[in-house]
Protein backbone atom coordinates (compact mmCIF):
# COMPACT_ATOMS: atom_id res chain seq x y z
CA UNK A 1 0.00 0.00 0.00
CA UNK A 2 2.70 2.43 0.98
CA UNK A 3 4.76 1.45 -2.04
CA UNK A 4 1.93 2.23 -4.48
CA UNK A 5 0.23 5.18 -2.85
CA UNK A 6 3.12 7.12 -1.38
CA UNK A 7 3.42 10.79 -2.29
CA UNK A 8 -0.28 11.21 -3.17
CA UNK A 9 -1.48 12.74 0.12
CA UNK A 10 -1.64 16.52 0.33
CA UNK A 11 -3.70 17.23 3.44
CA UNK A 12 -6.16 15.17 5.46
CA UNK A 13 -9.79 16.11 5.94
CA UNK A 14 -12.33 13.69 7.37
CA UNK A 15 -16.07 13.24 7.30
CA UNK A 16 -18.47 10.37 7.93
CA UNK A 17 -21.50 10.07 5.66
CA UNK A 18 -24.41 7.71 6.37
CA UNK A 19 -26.59 6.50 3.52
CA UNK A 20 -29.60 8.39 4.87
CA UNK A 21 -27.72 11.65 4.37
CA UNK A 22 -26.95 12.53 8.01
CA UNK A 23 -23.48 13.89 8.65
CA UNK A 24 -21.37 12.87 11.61
CA UNK A 25 -18.27 14.51 13.01
CA UNK A 26 -17.08 17.94 11.91
CA UNK A 27 -17.55 19.13 8.33
CA UNK A 28 -14.28 20.72 7.30
CA UNK A 29 -13.67 23.23 4.52
CA UNK A 30 -12.74 20.51 2.04
CA UNK A 31 -15.78 18.43 2.98
CA UNK A 32 -18.14 21.36 2.40
CA UNK A 33 -16.62 21.92 -1.04
CA UNK A 34 -17.04 18.22 -1.82
CA UNK A 35 -20.63 18.00 -0.57
CA UNK A 36 -21.79 21.19 -2.33
CA UNK A 37 -20.05 20.42 -5.62
CA UNK A 38 -22.61 19.65 -8.37
CA UNK A 39 -22.03 17.23 -11.22
CA UNK A 40 -19.61 18.96 -13.57
CA UNK A 41 -19.35 17.91 -17.17
CA UNK A 42 -15.69 17.81 -18.22
CA UNK A 43 -14.66 19.46 -21.44
CA UNK A 44 -13.39 17.35 -24.31
CA UNK A 45 -9.76 16.39 -23.59
CA UNK A 46 -9.07 16.36 -27.33
CA UNK A 47 -10.23 19.95 -27.81
CA UNK A 48 -8.42 21.04 -24.65
CA UNK A 49 -5.13 19.81 -26.10
CA UNK A 50 -5.97 21.13 -29.57
CA UNK A 51 -6.73 24.64 -28.27
CA UNK A 52 -3.73 24.86 -25.94
CA UNK A 53 -1.18 23.48 -28.38
CA UNK A 54 -2.77 25.44 -31.25
CA UNK A 55 -2.44 28.61 -29.19
CA UNK A 56 1.24 27.90 -28.53
CA UNK A 57 1.85 27.18 -32.21
CA UNK A 58 0.07 30.39 -33.25
CA UNK A 59 2.19 32.49 -30.87
CA UNK A 60 5.32 30.71 -32.12
CA UNK A 61 4.33 31.46 -35.72
CA UNK A 62 3.96 35.17 -34.89
CA UNK A 63 7.38 35.16 -33.22
CA UNK A 64 8.77 33.38 -36.29
CA UNK A 65 7.38 35.98 -38.70
CA UNK A 66 8.39 38.92 -36.51
CA UNK A 67 11.90 37.57 -35.98
CA UNK A 68 12.43 36.88 -39.68
CA UNK A 69 11.08 40.31 -40.64
CA UNK A 70 13.30 41.99 -38.07
CA UNK A 71 16.38 40.14 -39.29
CA UNK A 72 15.56 40.99 -42.90
CA UNK A 73 15.30 44.66 -41.98
CA UNK A 74 18.63 44.46 -40.16
CA UNK A 75 20.27 42.98 -43.28
CA UNK A 76 19.11 46.02 -45.27
CA UNK A 77 21.17 48.37 -43.09
CA UNK A 78 24.81 49.37 -43.83
CA UNK A 79 26.03 47.31 -40.86
CA UNK A 80 25.70 44.06 -42.86
CA UNK A 81 27.28 45.14 -46.14
CA UNK A 82 30.20 42.82 -45.52
CA UNK A 83 27.96 39.73 -45.38
CA UNK A 84 27.49 37.72 -48.56
CA UNK A 85 24.04 37.09 -50.05
CA UNK A 86 24.42 33.38 -49.35
CA UNK A 87 25.07 34.05 -45.65
CA UNK A 88 22.05 36.33 -45.39
CA UNK A 89 19.84 33.78 -47.13
CA UNK A 90 20.98 30.99 -44.80
CA UNK A 91 20.41 33.19 -41.74
CA UNK A 92 16.88 34.04 -42.87
CA UNK A 93 16.12 30.34 -43.39
CA UNK A 94 17.18 29.20 -39.92
CA UNK A 95 16.22 32.33 -37.94
CA UNK A 96 12.46 31.67 -37.97
CA UNK A 97 12.54 28.07 -36.68
CA UNK A 98 15.03 29.09 -33.99
CA UNK A 99 13.35 32.20 -32.58
CA UNK A 100 9.86 30.67 -32.74
CA UNK A 101 10.75 28.28 -29.90
CA UNK A 102 10.38 31.17 -27.43
CA UNK A 103 6.75 31.47 -28.48
CA UNK A 104 5.77 28.22 -26.75
CA UNK A 105 6.09 29.80 -23.28
CA UNK A 106 4.16 33.14 -23.10
CA UNK A 107 0.72 31.47 -22.94
CA UNK A 108 1.80 29.23 -20.07
CA UNK A 109 3.37 32.13 -18.17
CA UNK A 110 0.12 34.10 -18.47
CA UNK A 111 -1.86 31.12 -17.13
CA UNK A 112 0.59 30.80 -14.23
CA UNK A 113 0.30 34.49 -13.38
CA UNK A 114 -3.52 34.37 -13.52
CA UNK A 115 -3.53 31.27 -11.26
CA UNK A 116 -1.19 33.02 -8.80
CA UNK A 117 -3.38 36.13 -8.65
CA UNK A 118 -6.60 34.11 -8.44
CA UNK A 119 -5.48 31.89 -5.54
CA UNK A 120 -6.37 32.85 -1.97
CA UNK A 121 -3.61 33.76 0.45
CA UNK A 122 -4.00 30.42 2.27
CA UNK A 123 -3.79 28.31 -0.88
CA UNK A 124 -1.25 30.38 -2.84
CA UNK A 125 2.22 28.93 -3.37
CA UNK A 126 5.29 30.98 -4.22
CA UNK A 127 5.38 32.64 -7.64
CA UNK A 128 8.36 30.51 -8.61
CA UNK A 129 6.22 27.37 -8.17
CA UNK A 130 3.69 28.63 -10.70
CA UNK A 131 6.42 29.70 -13.12
CA UNK A 132 8.07 26.29 -12.82
CA UNK A 133 4.78 24.73 -13.95
CA UNK A 134 4.68 27.22 -16.84
CA UNK A 135 8.17 26.22 -17.94
CA UNK A 136 7.13 22.57 -17.74
CA UNK A 137 4.01 23.18 -19.84
CA UNK A 138 5.89 25.24 -22.43
CA UNK A 139 8.64 22.64 -22.66
CA UNK A 140 6.02 19.96 -23.29
CA UNK A 141 4.52 21.96 -26.19
CA UNK A 142 8.01 22.62 -27.54
CA UNK A 143 8.85 18.91 -27.48
CA UNK A 144 5.56 18.06 -29.21
CA UNK A 145 6.37 20.66 -31.86
CA UNK A 146 9.81 19.20 -32.56
CA UNK A 147 8.89 15.50 -32.39
CA UNK A 148 5.39 15.47 -33.94
CA UNK A 149 4.16 18.75 -35.41
CA UNK A 150 7.17 19.75 -37.50
CA UNK A 151 7.70 16.32 -39.12
CA UNK A 152 3.97 15.96 -39.91
CA UNK A 153 3.81 19.53 -41.23
CA UNK A 154 6.85 19.13 -43.46
CA UNK A 155 5.65 15.78 -44.76
CA UNK A 156 2.23 17.19 -45.66
CA UNK A 157 3.79 20.28 -47.24
CA UNK A 158 6.10 18.15 -49.37
CA UNK A 159 3.25 15.88 -50.47
CA UNK A 160 0.93 18.82 -51.15
CA UNK A 161 3.41 20.78 -53.23
CA UNK A 162 4.21 17.75 -55.38
CA UNK A 163 0.64 16.45 -55.68
CA UNK A 164 -1.08 19.81 -56.22
CA UNK A 165 1.63 22.09 -57.69
CA UNK A 166 -0.92 24.63 -58.95
CA UNK A 167 -2.43 25.17 -55.48
CA UNK A 168 -1.16 28.31 -53.70
CA UNK A 169 1.51 27.42 -51.15
CA UNK A 170 -0.24 29.32 -48.35
CA UNK A 171 -3.34 27.11 -48.67
CA UNK A 172 -1.25 23.95 -48.44
CA UNK A 173 0.72 25.42 -45.52
CA UNK A 174 -2.45 26.32 -43.60
CA UNK A 175 -4.01 22.91 -44.15
CA UNK A 176 -0.79 21.14 -43.19
CA UNK A 177 -0.41 23.29 -40.07
CA UNK A 178 -3.94 22.58 -38.75
CA UNK A 179 -3.73 18.86 -39.61
CA UNK A 180 -0.44 18.59 -37.71
CA UNK A 181 -2.09 20.19 -34.65
CA UNK A 182 -4.86 17.55 -34.88
CA UNK A 183 -2.16 14.87 -34.98
CA UNK A 184 -0.53 16.21 -31.80
CA UNK A 185 -3.87 16.32 -29.95
CA UNK A 186 -4.84 12.80 -31.00
CA UNK A 187 -1.46 11.39 -30.09
CA UNK A 188 -1.49 13.01 -26.63
CA UNK A 189 -4.97 11.63 -25.86
CA UNK A 190 -3.85 8.16 -26.95
CA UNK A 191 -0.69 8.33 -24.83
CA UNK A 192 -2.70 9.46 -21.79
CA UNK A 193 -5.09 6.52 -22.20
CA UNK A 194 -2.13 4.12 -22.31
CA UNK A 195 -0.66 5.75 -19.20
CA UNK A 196 -4.01 5.38 -17.41
CA UNK A 197 -4.23 1.69 -18.30
CA UNK A 198 -0.66 1.15 -17.11
CA UNK A 199 -1.47 3.01 -13.86
CA UNK A 200 -4.43 0.71 -13.16
CA UNK A 201 -2.43 -2.38 -14.12
CA UNK A 202 0.40 -1.38 -11.74
CA UNK A 203 -2.03 -1.02 -8.83
CA UNK A 204 -3.77 -4.26 -9.75
CA UNK A 205 -0.45 -6.11 -9.72
CA UNK A 206 0.20 -4.64 -6.27
CA UNK A 207 -2.97 -6.23 -4.87
CA UNK A 208 -5.66 -3.67 -5.68
CA UNK A 209 -9.02 -4.61 -7.16
CA UNK A 210 -10.51 -2.70 -10.10
CA UNK A 211 -14.22 -2.21 -10.73
CA UNK A 212 -15.73 -0.14 -13.55
CA UNK A 213 -19.37 0.90 -13.66
CA UNK A 214 -21.86 3.61 -14.62
CA UNK A 215 -23.48 5.52 -11.77
CA UNK A 216 -26.52 7.76 -11.83
CA UNK A 217 -27.71 9.86 -8.91
CA UNK A 218 -31.22 11.18 -8.43
CA UNK A 219 -32.28 14.33 -6.62
CA UNK A 220 -35.05 13.37 -4.17
CA UNK A 221 -37.20 15.60 -2.02
CA UNK A 222 -35.90 15.62 1.57
CA UNK A 223 -39.43 15.09 2.87
CA UNK A 224 -39.63 11.70 1.18
CA UNK A 225 -39.07 8.75 3.47
CA UNK A 226 -36.08 6.55 2.46
CA UNK A 227 -38.19 3.39 2.85
CA UNK A 228 -40.74 4.68 0.35
CA UNK A 229 -38.07 5.61 -2.17
CA UNK A 230 -36.41 2.20 -1.87
CA UNK A 231 -39.73 0.41 -2.24
CA UNK A 232 -40.47 2.45 -5.35
CA UNK A 233 -37.14 1.47 -6.92
CA UNK A 234 -37.64 -2.19 -6.04
CA UNK A 235 -41.03 -2.20 -7.71
CA UNK A 236 -40.00 -0.10 -10.72
CA UNK A 237 -36.92 -2.15 -11.61
CA UNK A 238 -38.25 -5.49 -10.32
CA UNK A 239 -35.31 -6.03 -7.96
CA UNK A 240 -35.35 -9.53 -6.40
CA UNK A 241 -33.39 -8.70 -3.25
CA UNK A 242 -32.33 -5.56 -1.45
CA UNK A 243 -29.37 -5.40 0.90
CA UNK A 244 -29.31 -2.72 3.55
CA UNK A 245 -25.98 -1.25 4.45
CA UNK A 246 -24.26 1.75 5.99
CA UNK A 247 -21.30 3.52 4.42
CA UNK A 248 -18.85 5.61 6.43
CA UNK A 249 -16.54 7.51 4.05
CA UNK A 250 -13.46 9.52 4.89
CA UNK A 251 -12.35 11.67 1.96
CA UNK A 252 -8.75 12.75 1.62
CA UNK A 253 -7.63 15.69 -0.47
CA UNK A 254 -5.08 14.42 -2.96
CA UNK A 255 -2.71 15.28 -5.77
CA UNK A 256 -3.38 12.15 -7.83
CA UNK A 257 -2.75 12.45 -11.58
CA UNK A 258 -5.61 13.30 -13.93
CA UNK A 259 -6.03 11.29 -17.12
CA UNK A 260 -8.05 12.83 -19.97
CA UNK A 261 -10.24 14.87 -17.61
CA UNK A 262 -11.03 12.00 -15.25
CA UNK A 263 -11.39 13.41 -11.74
CA UNK A 264 -9.74 11.34 -8.95
CA UNK A 265 -11.12 10.94 -5.42
CA UNK A 266 -9.28 9.28 -2.56
CA UNK A 267 -11.30 7.86 0.33
CA UNK A 268 -11.31 5.38 3.19
CA UNK A 269 -14.56 3.43 3.30
CA UNK A 270 -16.15 1.36 6.07
CA UNK A 271 -19.12 -0.64 4.79
CA UNK A 272 -21.52 -2.48 7.07
CA UNK A 273 -23.96 -4.99 5.53
CA UNK A 274 -26.84 -5.55 7.94
CA UNK A 275 -28.13 -8.87 6.55
CA UNK A 276 -24.68 -10.46 6.53
CA UNK A 277 -23.50 -8.77 9.76
CA UNK A 278 -20.24 -8.08 7.99
CA UNK A 279 -17.91 -5.05 8.04
CA UNK A 280 -15.52 -4.30 5.19
CA UNK A 281 -12.85 -1.61 5.29
CA UNK A 282 -11.08 -0.44 2.17
CA UNK A 283 -8.96 2.35 0.70
CA UNK A 284 -10.31 3.50 -2.65
CA UNK A 285 -9.17 5.62 -5.57
CA UNK A 286 -12.17 6.53 -7.70
CA UNK A 287 -11.77 8.10 -11.13
CA UNK A 288 -14.95 9.80 -12.35
CA UNK A 289 -15.94 11.24 -15.71
CA UNK A 290 -19.47 12.60 -16.07
CA UNK A 291 -21.45 12.88 -19.29
CA UNK A 292 -24.95 13.86 -20.33
CA UNK A 293 -27.39 11.74 -22.28
CA UNK A 294 -30.09 13.67 -24.09
CA UNK A 295 -33.03 12.20 -25.97
CA UNK A 296 -34.32 13.15 -29.35
CA UNK A 297 -37.08 15.23 -27.76
CA UNK A 298 -36.76 17.81 -24.94
CA UNK A 299 -37.52 16.29 -21.56
CA UNK A 300 -38.33 17.64 -18.14
CA UNK A 301 -35.20 16.22 -16.52
CA UNK A 302 -31.52 16.02 -17.50
CA UNK A 303 -29.67 12.72 -17.20
CA UNK A 304 -26.02 12.67 -16.10
CA UNK A 305 -24.48 9.19 -15.89
CA UNK A 306 -20.97 9.03 -14.46
CA UNK A 307 -18.36 6.55 -15.63
CA UNK A 308 -16.42 5.41 -12.56
CA UNK A 309 -13.32 3.30 -12.19
CA UNK A 310 -12.96 2.21 -8.55
CA UNK A 311 -9.50 0.99 -7.58
CA UNK A 312 -9.74 -0.44 -4.08
CA UNK A 313 -7.58 -2.19 -1.51
CA UNK A 314 -9.12 -4.22 1.33
CA UNK A 315 -7.53 -3.00 4.55
CA UNK A 316 -8.13 -6.31 6.30
CA UNK A 317 -5.94 -7.83 3.62
CA UNK A 318 -3.14 -5.50 4.69
CA UNK A 319 -3.47 -6.68 8.27
CA UNK A 320 -3.23 -10.34 7.21
CA UNK A 321 -0.12 -9.64 5.13
CA UNK A 322 1.54 -7.81 8.03
CA UNK A 323 0.64 -10.66 10.40
CA UNK A 324 2.19 -13.24 8.08
CA UNK A 325 5.33 -11.11 7.78
CA UNK A 326 5.61 -10.86 11.58
CA UNK A 327 5.16 -14.63 11.96
CA UNK A 328 7.84 -15.27 9.34
CA UNK A 329 10.27 -12.97 11.17
CA UNK A 330 9.75 -14.91 14.44
CA UNK A 331 10.75 -18.13 12.70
Amino acid sequence: MQKCCGNIFKSLTIRSLMVNGSLEEKVTKFDKKFVDQPIKLPSSPFWDVFKKFGRDEAIAMLVNVAGTAGLEHFFSTPFTNTLSSRTKELALIVAGPLVEKAGFFPGHFKEALDAYKGATAEERDSLSTYFAQAVKGGSKSLLQDIVVHDPVYMGLMYAGLHTYPETPAWIIATTSFVTAVFAVAGLEIGVNELRYKRYKRTLKNAGFGVESYLESRFLIDAEKKPEEVIASFVQKFNLPKVKRGHYHDRYIENVLPHYNNRIPLLRLRRRIIEDEEKEVKSAQIVYTRASEISGERPEQFRYFPQQKDKIYFLLGKTMRILKRCQEAQKR
